[in-house]
């Protein structure tokens, strides 16, 4: 074993000892499945300690009430509930349990905007009367920043280069593409092995320019993506929102020890990964606007939860930079309640 690799499995043991959980948010995307559409999502009939899935891959909510109204709560991976100990305290959970309606968990591992509204579409939910919220954000920014393709039309997500590269190569087996592409889930936010250069037949170091390009191209993917997320709340006579997700890079925030100690593990594992990290502080205030005034001309509600002094406390919120603890996941839940009225 090489000195990399027996370094990736000490911070690997060292992350399971602090947060015991992850083991199963591990094991669930070693088994990330190719589907249609979507590219990649999570596996079927899922019946691990802290998280389980449906028929379709969504992960499964507790507290339902016969009759309540339908509510969606759409996302990346935080929405997933990557951290959480249990279905019980993912935010769509939680959020049953304090609110009138029935929320289902749409979050989707690793998914861009355009991909959350994909998967909102081939859900086919027939009753909406519920609000929709959009709690995201994180992923179309750290994409625009990274290199490779991107398009007017089809955007970007991640492990683009990689579905690009071997969709021209018939030789590699299914198996073979999914360990490709669940290390590089592993990696992104999480402790795993150390990034190879998937991407590198197909992308080109990021210019000014091209980061520029790139980036307006984000926003408007973005806004289109917005503007089917209004359009399914009017169809359906309710409200759409859109929550910009707590992220540590935008928080003033007084790291804990655990956090602390998280973190450095991560960093030791993802070593490339520090200068996007340093631009995606540096773009929070552009960023934060765009949104609002992209939210402000298709209609939805914005909320910024970075702003929030609840995620400001030096309590121990994050598991990693993007997904939360318990407690984490409890404060945007009850910060939901209050900067939704729901």
């Amino acid at each position: 074993m090489s000195a990399s690799a027996k370094k990736s499995r000490a911070a690997v043991e060292q992350r399971n000892l602090i947060v015991p959980q992850m083991r199963d948010y591990d094991e669930l995307g070693l088994r990330q499945e190719w589907v249609p559409h979507l590219m990649f999502f999570h596996p079927r009939n899922v019946a691990l300690k802290s998280v389980t899935t449906n028929e379709f891959g969504f992960r499964n909510t507790t507290g339902a009430k016969p009759g309540a109204p339908t509510a969606l709560l759409v996302g990346g991976s935080s929405v997933f509930g990557i951290g959480a100990t249990s279905d019980a305290t993912t935010i769509s959970s939680l959020l049953n349990a304090t609110t009138k309606y029935n929320w289902h968990n749409f979050g989707g591992r690793a998914f861009n905007s355009t991909q959350e509204a994909i998967l909102m579409h081939l859900s086919n939910t027939k009753k909406i009367d519920g609000p929709i919220v959009l709690l995201s954000g994180a992923n179309n920014l750290t994409r625009s920043l990274m290199s490779g393709s991107f398009s007017k039309m089809f955007g970007a997500f991640f492990h683009q280069g990689l579905f690009e590269s071997q969709m021209r190569s018939a030789e590699v087996g299914n198996r073979v593409l999914a360990r490709q592409l669940m290390s590089g889930l592993s990696r992104r936010f999480g402790v795993g092995k150390k990034q190879r250069a998937q991407t590198a037949s197909l992308t080109s170091p990021h210019t000014a320019a091209s980061k520029a390009e790139s980036y307006a191209t984000m926003l408007t993917v973005f806004e289109r993506d917005c503007e089917y997320f209004q359009m399914l709340a009017k169809h359906n006579s309710t409200s759409a929102s859109f929550v910009l997700q707590p992220f540590v890079p935008w928080i003033q925030k007084s790291l804990t020890t655990q956090e602390t100690e998280l973190f450095n593990l991560l960093d030791q594992e993802a070593e490339g990964f520090s200068r996007v990290l340093n631009e995606l502080a540096e773009l929070k205030q552009q960023y934060t606007r765009d949104l609002q005034a992209i939210c402000a001309r298709t209609g939805l509600k914005f909320v910024d939860l970075n702003l929030a002094p609840e995620m400001q406390q030096p309590d121990w919120l994050f598991v990693d930079r993007l997904h939360l603890t318990d407690a984490g996941y409890a404060a945007v839940a009850k910060l939901l309640v209050r900067d939704l009225s729901l």
